[in-house]
């Protein structure tokens, strides 16, 4: 079995040369000098016509042939066509990239050679082409590559202008980045706007002699002084301690005042002015609390005033809000005022050493609910007002405790939501008023209840109109044989952003304060005033300031109206220090002689704030 498998691996050795040496080929003709290496690369082209070589020659030669193994085409706008034409480089053996779908070959019956399809034009045959012609013009320089812009990064860089929608754009040509005045050009361009200049109104201390309040209207809450628009760079930016914010500031003021004792003819002095402020601020994810504590001394240099007009003033508020669910919540709050009675006030009595400081302490509990669109809110107030005793130039004193009471109020608000920037509502409210003393040194008994309703809105338009505004009625009722008081009022406040520089401020307050004069049961007061800041650059703001206000005291004829203007200049140095200098007029006519008087008053202020 061995001796028969050798015979025949050796009979199949021997004829093996044979056949590959008789049997006619399928594919192509080996070459005689490539007999010897079957892997030897072949030339491209027709063996029979090998390629020539020949010298290059200048590219800009007139009716000349371009060099052979170039690539040319036809010239556009004179121009020649630089680049590789596809498939430069490939051979006849190996991989085929051009994508060409491969022609099958000829098979020939009876053993004869195949022959070779007329050569395809190869990448490396001289092909005739038209002579290259010299440029009429100088060449335009090619636009260099588009940079590469990063959507986010562009859409937050102030001023950035970015491409179209990508529908609008050629998939492999992203367009390069275009400048404004390009862009304002191009059809259908949308130019990106700055933002507008954001102003924000200083906060401040009343100057000398404005009346600070000293009573709550009817139990209702006081509206907190709306903001400017943000965006301040000179904003106080505040010390962080824990979760809350800390805001303080002191202002520092020194004047001239024509009349501080409003009264007919009265003296000039000097005057200087301390004022601390506090405002604190939570940062939590549920509930909140604020505090809002604001004070000032007054302090004459005229020692002859009687009775002499320097006196205190502080406004504390603490507010906080619990949230129960997330539709229910309850608020609270707690209050602190000390003031004195305003110069030039029919309550001070005569041949004062000095202007007794009364006090109010009160408080607030509340709930707030949300049902749907409407919005529920009941609160309870509690106030309590008390007055020093008066002491007189003689060294005598009296007792002012008839002139405390205390106050209880409800107050009922229901308002519907029509659009997240508009929700007006309806407001009623009850208090009650009642002394310590069941009569005053006339033998009248000042106990009093009151009643009021509201309509009104609360707006939230973006950075347009803001703030709250109403109108209702009051109605006061007093024992006999003191009057009531009954009429319209008119409460809140509105802030207009009339563009990015300017901005106005409208308020209104109507209130009735309580009264000495025998006769008469209180002064129904209703003030309105218009504040308008205009932004010279952003560092100086320019202020001016109008007020009115009508006080009836019920019970006689005396009628006065109040007027005051005001105009003023805020120099901002940095977010820490600002200047500030005021000039105000005011006057008071009435329909009872001996009470009309003007006043001119100029204050320099230094603001300090962290």
């Amino acid at each position: 079995m061995r001796a028969l498998h050798i015979t025949g691996l050796a009979l199949l050795t021997s004829t093996a040369p044979l056949a590959l040496s008789t049997s006619p080929s399928l594919g192509q003709s080996v070459a005689p000098d490539q007999a010897t290496n079957l892997f030897a690369p072949s030339l491209q082209g027709n063996p029979n016509n090998p390629p020539r070589f020949v010298l290059r020659r200048s590219a800009l030669a007139v009716n000349q042939a371009p060099p052979v193994g170039t690539f040319s085409g036809p010239p556009l706008d004179g121009l020649p066509v630089y680049g590789s034409p596809t498939g430069f480089g490939a051979g006849d053996t190996g991989f085929d990239s051009t994508n060409v779908r491969r022609r099958p070959r000829a098979r020939l019956r009876n053993g004869a050679a195949a022959i070779a399809p007329p050569p395809q034009t190869s990448t490396f045959e001289s092909v005739p082409q038209p002579p290259p012609q010299v440029p009429s013009r100088p060449p335009a320089l090619a636009s260099p590559p588009p940079p590469v812009v990063y959507p986010a990064a562009a859409a937050a860089r102030p001023g950035a202008i970015l491409p179209p929608p990508p529908d609008e754009l050629p998939i492999s040509n992203p367009p390069p980045e275009v400048h404004p005045l390009a862009a304002a050009n191009r059809p259908g361009a949308v130019l990106a706007v700055p933002p507008p200049l954001d102003v924000t109104s200083p906060g401040s201390t009343p100057p000398p002699g404005t009346p600070p309040p000293n009573s709550l209207p009817l139990g209702a809450v006081p509206h907190a002084p709306l903001p400017i628009a943000g965006g301040d760079p000179y904003e106080a930016l505040g010390i962080r301690a824990g979760s809350f914010l800390i805001l303080p500031a002191v202002e520092l003021s020194g004047g001239y005042d024509s009349n501080p004792q409003h009264i007919p003819g009265g003296p000039a002095s000097y005057d200087a002015v301390v004022a601390p402020e506090l405002h604190v601020r939570s940062d939590w994810s549920r509930h909140s609390f604020t505090a809002d504590i604001v004070g000032s001394y007054y302090w004459y240099g005229n020692n002859t005033f009687e009775p002499s007009l320097n006196r205190p003033y502080l406004n504390a508020k603490l507010d906080g809000r619990v949230d129960v669910t997330r539709d229910t919540r309850i608020l609270l709050e707690n209050r602190y005022i000390i003031s004195t009675d305003n110069p030039g006030s029919p309550n001070i009595q005569a041949n004062l050493a000095k202007l007794p400081i009364n006090t109010t302490v009160g408080g607030t509990v509340g709930v707030d609910q949300q049902l749907s669109r409407f919005d529920v809110t009941l609160k309870g107030t509690v106030d309590r007002t008390t007055y020093q005793n008066s002491h007189f130039v003689d060294g005598e004193s009296a007792s002012n405790d008839f002139r405390a009471y205390d106050q209880y109020a409800g107050i009922l608000r229901v308002g519907y939501e029509i659009d997240p920037g508009l929700k007006p509502f309806a407001e009623v409210s009850a208090d009650t008023r009642n002394y310590d003393s069941p009569v005053d040194p006339f033998g009248e008994a000042r106990n009093s209840t009151g009643s009021s309703a509201k309509l009104g809105a609360t707006l939230a338009m973006t950075n347009w109109l803001t703030g709250e505004m109403s109108a209702g009625y009051l109605q006061r009722d007093y024992h006999q044989p003191l009057p009531n008081i009954a009429g319209m009022t008119l409460d809140g406040s509105l802030l207009w952003q009339i563009n990015g520089l300017t901005s106005a401020k409208f308020t209104a307050a109507s209130e009735v304060y309580e009264s000495t004069l025998q006769g008469v049961s209180g002064a129904f007061s209703r003030d309105v005033s218009v504040e308008v800041d205009h932004a010279l650059r952003r560092w100086l703001i320019a202020t001016g300031t109008f007020g009115y206000g009508h006080d009836n005291y019920v019970g006689e004829t005396r009628r006065d109206d109040r007027y005051y203007a005001a105009a003023g200049l805020i120099y901002k140095m940095n977010r820490d220090v600002q200047l500030k200098g005021q000039v105000r007029h005011d006057w008071l006519t009435s329909t009872q002689s001996g009470n009309a008087y003007q006043a001119t008053s100029v204050l320099m202020t230094l603001r300090l704030q962290r």
